[in-house]
């Protein structure tokens, strides 16, 4: 026997509500759900973000760390650089002062030099014409000298009385050497004896003709037999090839002394 299922209008009424009541449960909780993936969606796209974020400042950090160690390295450089500067600007001052204290020297030294090559020069023009080739190129190299700029004013005054002490020890020496004369109008080679400044003599190589410096006629006067024979004899002392032994030479006083 089949059950039959009456509804009333009142039950109905109740179905309905409570099928709406079912639906609108649903809406929230769909809502929700949505919601919470939408949340973690957004979540997740934070974390990656975050996580670039932290390579990045890692990255700006070794930059950081790298720039900072290599401004302390350049700044303590730049300090040294600066005292290495503040150095030279005090050695620069000190030799623009010496500069013009050398100025002031100069303007008194250097006319004292040329006198005193001046004066050189005069003295060997009236001493024994010995070596004149010799001496009177010193004196010309002295000349040139002076002109240039080149060479310091100490170096220059040291070169001048370089000089003078070369013609100082000529007045203590013994001295022979070959050098060229003029004997009767024709140049012939000879060998000269030099005794300190007090006598020049010379005997030709063949040893036929010899003469001597006469101081008061400033000329060479033909010498005799026992001058030449004393010149020789000095001659072979002078170049070591004797003992040395007494000898005599022709020695002539100015007549105003």
């Amino acid at each position: 026997m089949k059950k039959i299922i009456l509804f009333t209008p009142l039950l109905i009424s109740l179905y309905v509500l409570s099928q709406d009541a079912v639906v609108e449960d649903v809406n929230p909780v769909t809502e929700s759900v949505a919601v919470s993936t939408k949340s973690i969606e957004k979540s997740g796209l934070t974390q990656e973000q975050i996580v670039k974020l932290d390579e990045t400042t890692r990255i700006l950090l070794a930059d950081y760390q790298s720039t900072t160690k290599e401004f302390e390295s350049l700044k303590l450089y730049n300090d040294q650089v600066q005292k290495i500067i503040n150095s030279q600007l005090e050695e620069i001052e000190n030799i623009i002062i010496k500069i013009d204290e050398l100025d002031k020297t100069n303007q008194r030294i250097v006319p004292l030099m040329l006198k005193m090559i001046e004066g050189l020069e005069n003295f060997i023009l009236l001493d024994l014409p010995f070596l004149m080739t010799e001496r009177s190129t010193r004196v010309q190299t002295l000349k040139d000298t002076m002109d240039r700029g080149d060479i310091s004013t100490s170096e220059k005054f040291r070169l001048i009385t370089e000089a003078y002490k070369t013609e100082l020890e000529y007045g203590r020496t013994i001295e022979t050497y070959r050098d060229n004369i003029l004997i009767d109008g024709v140049e012939t080679s000879a060998d000269f004896l030099r005794v300190g400044r007090i006598a020049l003599t010379y005997l030709t190589v063949d040893g036929n003709k010899g003469g001597y410096w006469d101081t008061q006629s400033s000329s060479y006067m033909k010498a005799s037999s026992s001058i030449r024979r004393a010149t020789a004899d000095a001659l072979k002392i002078a170049s070591k090839q004797a003992p040395p032994a007494l000898i005599k030479i022709p020695l002539y006083r100015d007549s105003n002394e």
